[in-house]
């Protein structure tokens, strides 16, 4: 493919010794000191956005101007999704808060896992996220996302709580709770405690270049489709 690298960070420098490593070509690269604009992305297949929140959605209007394909793996944007999605016609845009593929392969083993525990009422959800102390939002993207696989699987939670509790959760509330500390990549912990034993799933990230995999297997599986998709849509 012939990829636009749209931030240029800690995940954009592992994608583009990945996809070179893959016999990619990268055709430009753009950080926040050297906006993007839809002449500079005539000869591009797939744009791979890892940016900031401030910057993402300019970016994906950009692409979709210039009628070229974007996975993002930015979030803070997903508000504006009703009005990408009228104007996203002659290209694709593949969305996601968590690219790595055993994070994707771990979310569907959690949907099962809320199907098996909506039978189950004596068992009581719970997730916790750790990651670096330099990661801006808290909780995560994928610890949200994780929480509304679980919000719409098991119908006695209500809601996710995300902040420290001072008082009493209610029965409802799903806590979602985290840990900013260190170098850590990003570890994920989902688990349903009873009065009889806990069941816990983790995943634990070891390092980006699972992130910069799936972005590129994304971006192939992108590559020629029109619409809005997410790694749910990806074959795995």
């Amino acid at each position: 493919m012939r990829i636009a690298l749209i931030g240029y960070g800690k995940m954009g420098r592992e994608i583009e010794a990945i996809g070179r490593e893959q016999g990619d070509t990268i055709v430009g690269v753009f950080d926040s000191k050297r906006p993007v604009s839809a002449q500079d992305l005539a000869d591009v297949d797939v744009c791979i956005e890892f940016s900031d929140p401030s910057a993402a959605l300019a970016n994906i209007r950009t692409a979709i101007e210039a009628r070229k394909d974007i996975v993002v793996g930015t979030t803070g944007w997903h508000q504006h999704l009703a009005e990408l999605k009228e104007k996203v016609r002659d290209s694709g845009l593949l969305y996601s808060a968590n690219f790595s593929l055993g994070m994707n392969i771990f979310q569907r083993i959690v949907a099962r896992a809320g199907e098996l525990i909506e039978n189950a009422p004596e068992y009581d959800p719970f997730i916790h996220e750790t990651h670096h102390r330099l990661k801006a939002d808290s909780p995560g993207g994928t610890a949200l996302r994780l929480g509304e696989i679980l919000l719409g699987k098991i119908s006695r939670k209500k809601r996710m709580l995300t902040q420290t509790s001072s008082e009493k959760i209610a029965a409802e509330a799903l806590h979602v709770t985290s840990t900013r500390a260190g170098n850590v990549t990003g570890t994920h912990v989902v688990a349903f405690d009873s009065a009889a034993d806990l069941i816990e799933l983790r995943h634990v990230a070891k390092n980006r270049r699972g992130f910069a995999l799936g972005a590129l297997a994304a971006a192939r599986w992108l590559h020629g489709r029109k619409g809005i998709y997410t790694m749910d849509d990806v074959d795995l």
